[in-house]
C-alpha cells in the first residue's frame, strides 16, 4: 500500500519535472529569441537586466548584468585618453607619429622665448623710476631738469626769394586794377628769371586784354617751350590762336590738353569754339555738352551750344540752349538776338522781333 503511493508520488513528480523541462525550454527559446526594443537612456553607472545571446560558459537564461546603453548617439570627444595604471598600456595622443616611426626633432624656434622690446620710458618716468628705487636727488635732477626745460634746435629761416617777392608785388598791382605798371612789373620778373611761366602767363594774357596778340603769343610760345605740357598754358594758347583764325594750331592744342586731362572744362569750351569757328557745327556739340554737364552754369558753353544746334537744324534745342544762356548772362546781347533767329525759323515773328529789340537794348548799355 505504501509502495504503490510512493510509485505514484513518484510518478507524478517525474511527470512535473517532465512538465518543467519543458516550460523551462519554452522559455530559453523566447529568451534566445532576438528582441529590438527601445530602452530609456540610462546613467552609464545604473544596472539592469537585459536578455543577451548566449556566450560561452553560460546558460541560455542567464542574465547578465550590465551597463545600460544609451541609444542616443553620443558626442564624439575630442580626444581619447584610456584611464589605465598598468605602465604597459599607452595613452592615445592623436598628434603622436605613427607607430614604429621616430619622432620629429623639437622645433627650437617655436621653443624659444620671444623677447619683447618695450620702449624706454620718458625722461621723466625714468627720473621718479629712480627715485623710487633709491637714487639721490642729485643723481635725478639733471634729468629732470633736462625733461622740464630741453634744448630746442636752432631753426632756420627760410630764405627769401627776390625774384617770388617782384613776381607777388605784380600780381598786387595787377590786382588792383592796374594795368600798365602790372605789365611792366612782369617784364621786370621775366628779366630776373626768363623761365618764370607765371609771369609770362599773366603777361600774355594782360597784352591780349590791350589787343596785342601778336606780342600775347611770344610770350606763350616762350612758356610752353620751358614746359610743353602745362595745361594752363596750352589752353590759353590754343584760346588766342583760335581767336586769331589759326585754328588747326589751336585744335592740336586744346586737343593735347584734352589727351592730358579729358574734363578739363576750359580746354573742352575753347574746343567746342574753335569748331563753330571753323564751321564744324557737329563736331562742336559734344565737347559744348560736355562742359555743361560737367558745369551747368557755364553761359558761353549754352550760347555756342544754341549756335551749333541752330545749325543743325535742332531748333528746339537751340531756343533751350539760348535761353539758358540769356539767364546766365543777361548783358550778353548775341544770346538774344540767336533765339530771334531761331522764333523766326519757328514761324514766330512777334517773338522774334522782341528779341531782336531786346538784344540791341541789351548792347547799349
Amino acid at each position: 500500500m505504501g509502495r504503490g503511493r510512493r510509485n505514484r508520488r513518484d510518478a507524478l513528480g517525474h511527470h512535473l519535472d517532465e512538465e518543467a523541462a519543458t516550460e523551462l525550454a519554452g522559455l530559453a527559446r523566447e529568451i534566445l529569441t532576438p528582441t529590438y526594443v527601445t530602452v530609456a537612456p540610462r546613467a552609464w553607472d545604473a544596472e539592469s537586466d537585459a536578455p543577451v545571446l548566449a556566450l560561452d560558459g553560460l546558460e541560455p537564461w542567464e542574465a547578465i548584468t550590465g551597463p545600460a546603453i544609451a541609444l542616443d548617439e553620443q558626442p564624439a570627444a575630442p580626444s581619447i585618453v584610456q584611464d589605465s595604471s598598468d605602465p604597459s598600456q599607452l595613452a592615445f595622443d592623436p598628434d603622436a607619429p605613427p607607430h614604429g616611426e621616430p619622432a620629429p626633432p623639437p622645433d627650437l624656434e617655436a621653443e624659444r622665448p620671444v623677447l619683447v622690446l618695450e620702449p624706454e620710458p620718458p625722461v621723466e618716468v625714468q627720473a621718479e623710476l629712480a627715485l623710487v628705487a633709491g637714487h639721490t636727488g642729485a643723481e635725478v635732477a639733471p634729468a629732470i631738469e633736462a625733461a622740464a626745460d630741453p634744448v630746442a634746435a636752432p631753426v632756420e629761416e627760410p630764405k627769401v626769394d627776390p625774384v617770388e617777392l617782384l613776381y607777388q608785388d605784380a600780381r598786387a598791382t595787377e590786382e588792383a586794377g592796374r594795368l600798365a605798371d602790372a605789365r611792366a612789373a612782369y617784364r621786370r620778373v621775366i628779366a630776373e628769371s626768363p623761365t618764370h611761366i607765371g609771369a609770362r602767363n599773366n603777361l600774355a594774357m594782360l597784352l591780349e586784354r590791350g589787343g596785342d596778340q601778336a606780342g600775347a603769343l611770344a610770350e606763350y610760345d616762350k612758356a610752353v617751350d620751358v614746359d610743353p605740357e602745362h595745361v594752363t598754358l596750352l589752353t590759353n594758347r590754343g584760346a588766342l590762336l583760335g581767336a586769331m583764325g589759326r585754328y588747326a594750331a589751336a585744335e592740336r592744342d586744346l586737343k593735347k590738353v584734352l589727351r592730358s586731362d579729358p574734363s578739363h572744362l576750359d580746354g573742352l569750351l575753347n574746343l567746342g569754339v574753335v569748331m563753330t569757328r571753323k564751321g564744324l557745327w557737329a563736331e562742336a556739340i559734344t565737347p559744348l555738352r560736355r562742359v555743361i554737364e560737367l558745369d551747368p552754369l557755364r553761359g558761353p558753353a549754352h550760347f555756342y551750344l544754341g549756335e551749333a544746334l541752330n545749325h543743325v537744324d535742332d531748333l528746339y534745342g537751340a531756343m533751350a540752349a539760348y535761353q539758358r544762356g540769356a539767364e546766365l548772362m543777361p548783358s550778353h546781347p548775341r544770346s538774344l538776338y540767336g533765339l530771334g533767329i531761331v522764333f523766326d525759323r519757328l514761324g514766330r515773328p512777334d517773338d522774334a522781333a522782341k528779341m531782336y529789340r531786346k538784344s540791341r537794348e541789351v548792347g547799349r548799355r
